[in-house]
């Protein structure tokens, strides 16, 4: 029985590379649910990490940290939150630029399916950057909350290490996370100006540099901390309240920056589907592709002016 349409190769082709991607997917965690039942049943959580450190990503994953760029962006999938291993990252990556260039090629063109694989490199690390300032943001948020945490811990006559264990004890991530590495840091013998300073280049804000000056200078000349942290608790809250209203109110100019780049990408689909082969032409012209690089730099300076235009320093 014949299907009374015909179904389109390049359909096809997306639905397969769909399948076999949930399909890869599928046996990966059915081998961590194995990995899991087998931790479980044997008690042994020693055991199970040996056998990840021997497994095949587990030897590539420390073959990229040795290198300045596995662990520069081990230094970022830490910063940005994320519980992946340099491996995995490189190898999800890889995985859909491969999936990319077969797709947008036989789609569009060839040299299009070569540009977008670049393209990906560039979003995964943008979502990598998006990420990290997510999580700043949240840790920007808990500044109140730190400072409050902190203060109280003084008062109580807590010594600031103390006082910063306590808060990692109390307030959830990402401040949690952050202050246990800085209290661990100082238990191992790091100087307290130190530590504080790397927190500081982990999480760069003006509203931590603030804090961790005022605390700094509190430790090494003695002042009354606890008065300290506390004003700094009430001008945090309404730095806060500041950031959330200028948030909101330029979220309508945000979603506009991604819907025009959204339009870039569509009006190429666009134009293919209306003359079939169109894209492989163009790529096949001198005169095409400079008529695909002027338009690719208008969307992209139409971002860069909306992204500058909405960038709004509190």
């Amino acid at each position: 029985m014949s299907l009374p349409f015909e179904i389109p190769f390049s359909v096809v082709l997306v639905v397969a590379i769909v399948v076999l991607v949930a399909f890869v997917w599928g046996v990966y965690e059915l081998g961590t649910g194995f990995d899991q039942q087998r931790v479980l049943t044997s008690r042994s959580a020693l055991d199970a990490a040996d056998r990840r450190a021997n497994s095949f990503m587990g030897r590539l994953d420390r073959r990229l940290r040795r290198t300045d760029f596995g662990r520069q962006i081990e230094r970022r999938i830490f910063a940005s939150g994320l519980r992946l291993r340099v491996a995995t990252f490189v190898m999800l990556v890889l995985a859909v630029m491969v999936a990319v260039v077969v797709v947008i090629g036989y789609m569009l063109a060839p040299l299009l399916g070569i540009i977008a694989a670049v393209g990906v490199i560039a979003a995964a690390f943008s979502y990598l950057n998006s990420q990290e300032a997510k999580r700043r943001e949240e840790f920007i948020g808990q500044l109140p909350e730190i400072a409050r945490v902190l203060g109280n811990a003084a008062g109580a006559g807590l010594s600031i290490r103390s006082a910063i264990e306590m808060a990692a004890e109390e307030l959830g991530d990402p401040a949690r996370a952050e202050l246990k590495r800085t209290a661990d840091s100082l238990k191992v013998g790091q100087p307290f100006e130190e530590a504080m300073q790397d927190l500081a280049d982990r999480l760069p804000s003006r509203e931590l540099s603030v804090l961790v000056s005022t605390l700094v200078v509190s430790s090494r000349s003695g002042g009354s901390m606890v008065t300290a942290l506390r004003n700094i608790s009430g001008t945090l809250e309404d730095r806060k309240e500041l950031r959330r209203e200028v948030k909101t109110i330029m979220g309508h100019s945000v979603m506009t920056g991604w819907i025009i780049a959204f339009m870039g990408v569509a009006s190429l689909f666009m134009i293919n589907g209306m003359q079939p082969g169109v894209m492989d032409k163009m790529t096949g012209s001198f005169l095409g592709i400079i008529v695909l690089v002027v338009a690719s730099a208008m969307f992209g300076v139409g971002l860069l002016l909306i992204r500058r235009f909405t960038r709004i320093e509190t």
